[in-house]
């Protein structure tokens, strides 16, 4: 199902193709949602820099190499009216797309077993193109293919989103690609040459000396990778193709296809002070406020292994205002995870604290109440105006700026999410709480896990997988206790206090209601709940 004018598929990349598919084929990448590629946090940005993209709602959606859809299908539950497209080479991890899709009577996607080498203009246009994982690891014909998509498949205000691993940071990665590839090169069975390459980094991780500048570093690498699951293994450092590249070599790659660069998907990584002030300094002297120097010179300062950028059509870039304004934010919906210290300093200044270690003081009362606000809706949204009318700072206009200004440090220091709509998370309290569609329909194909609506992967213990499927809005919490014990007893289960099953009747239903209550304030936390639609 390609269309008329698209290319055919090369035949000096032919065998190369067919050997990456063979691979995932018998060892499938664990596929899961992207949380930094969802359209509504790619059109923020894109506001961010004072863009207009396309509306989401109805988006046309691409993901190139879509493996089994983790990342695609939650899009597509989410966004009912859009039409969402994934291509993948590996036809069993597209099955099993289709398969889960089936099982939630999608009617807006299709996965297809294709090459990206296929698609041609006729298949677009495309407003949002996603290409996670694949870019630099495939051949240098396919990522052409790739960006020659990006640039004829985009719509007019369309952004592509690519990720692919950098240059000089990936360089100790290489040395321990290069010393797993010897040493299982001899193996062709995908799933024994990851075993035999796990055996060789336990080996050699606990033996190699750190006193060493080159034993340290390599140590340290095997050390993580021993942390890593199989797949990822297998996919990232044992396939044919790797082929890391500087950030300079991207763009300049982009440009000649037509495309320009936007941004990074994590925004705060574009701003020097986010490294400190000598990182900070060394870049103003380096760069001299060229942006793609700055950004060359960030992934040579810091190490930078893997990046996602953003990428539009060259002749779309007119609009684009590279100064960030605090005030953009004011056009959209954000989000914060971060507490707040638990007693003010001396000063009377409060610090609140993300859950990535960044932070922010403030000693004003109003911009206190503000961040208490946004804290305490999480993971849901607020717009600025909300924050603003709760710090009462709504007239005159210039005392807005004291919130705004605070919203800015924190989105320069990585403190806040963005969406281009709100986001909107059910309450544990509700009468009759209802699950998302998407994570009912995991749970009763058998899934331990599924994707929130902040579209991040989420694992379900026992009790969730039980009371995920009740969920539907019509149970009370009688009804939904009734349901739980019926489960519980279906699978040969007991509720127990203190080691000890819990046999009396008014008993069992106390301790139902009470894990009840604190499992559905863990979906809500999660952004499992659907918020009601009135």
């Amino acid at each position: 199902m390609t269309s008329s004018d698209a290319p055919a598929t090369l035949p000096e990349i032919a065998p190369a193709l067919a050997r990456t598919a063979s691979h995932y084929d018998a060892v499938p990448y664990e596929s899961y949602p992207f949380p930094l590629t969802h359209p509504a946090r790619l059109a923020a940005i894109g506001r961010l820099f004072d863009l207009t993209p396309p509306p989401i709602r109805t988006a046309r959606i691409l993901e190139i190499g879509c493996a089994a859809g983790g990342n695609i299908i939650p899009l597509a539950a989410q966004l009912p009216d859009a039409t969402c497209l994934g291509i993948d080479l590996s036809g069993v991890q597209v099955e099993q797309g289709q398969r889960r899709a089936a099982g939630m009577d999608l009617r807006n996607i299709t996965l297809r077993r294709q090459s990206v080498t296929e698609i041609g203009s006729r298949d677009g246009p495309f407003d949002y193109i996603i290409c996670h994982g694949v870019y630099s690891w495939v051949p240098a014909t396919v990522r052409e293919a790739i960006l020659r998509v990006c640039a004829e498949c985009l719509s007019d205000n369309g952004m592509a989103v690519v990720s692919y691993n950098v240059m000089p940071g990936w360089h100790v990665k290489l040395v321990v690609r290069d010393s797993l590839i010897a040493h299982a090169a001899h193996i062709q069975d995908p799933s024994q040459k990851t075993a035999e390459t796990r055996r060789f980094i336990n080996l050699v991780k606990d033996s190699v000396s750190k006193q060493a500048p080159y034993g340290n570093a390599l140590r340290t690498e095997l050390e993580e990778l021993a942390e890593q699951r199989d797949d990822y293994v297998m996919h990232e450092f044992l396939e044919d193709e790797n082929t890391p590249c500087t950030f300079t070599e991207f763009v300049q790659a982009a440009a000649r296809a037509g495309l320009s660069y936007l941004g990074d998907t994590l925004l705060h990584s574009m701003i020097a002070e986010s490294y400190g002030e000598e990182i900070a300094s060394a870049l103003q002297l380096l760069s001299d406020n060229r942006l793609l120097a700055h950004e060359q010179y960030l992934d040579i300062l810091t190490g930078r292994t893997f990046r996602r950028s953003i990428l539009i059509r060259t002749a779309t870039m007119g609009p684009v205002q590279r100064a960030l304004n605090p005030a953009r934010l004011m056009d959209l919906h954000i989000a914060g995870q971060f507490t707040e210290a638990p007693e003010p300093e001396v000063s009377g200044a409060r610090t609140f604290r993300h859950r990535a270690g960044r932070m922010l003081t403030t000693a004003s009362p109003n911009v206190h109440v503000a961040l208490e606000r946004l804290a305490a809706r999480y993971p849901g949204t607020v717009t600025p105006a909300e924050l603003i009318h709760t710090a009462g700072l709504d007239e005159p206009a210039p005392r807005r700026a004291i919130v705004i200004d605070a919203l800015g440090e924190m989105m320069n220091a990585g403190m806040l999410d963005f969406y281009i709509e709100p986001l909107r998370v059910g309450l544990a309290s509700a009468p009759r709480p209802t699950a998302i569609a998407l994570a009912r329909a995991d749970v009763a194909q058998g899934a331990a896990s599924t994707a929130s609506l902040r579209h991040e992967q989420v694992s379900l213990d026992i009790g969730g997988q039980l009371l995920v499927p009740l969920l539907d809005g019509t149970r009370d919490r009688e009804a939904l206790c009734t349901g739980l014990l019926q489960a519980i007893a279906d699978r040969g289960m007991q509720l127990k206090r203190d080691g000890e099953p819990i046999s009396r009747h008014d008993e069992q239903r106390a301790a139902a209601l009470q894990l009840i209550e604190s499992l559905l304030k863990s979906l809500e936390s999660r952004a499992l709940l659907q918020a009601d639609s009135a």
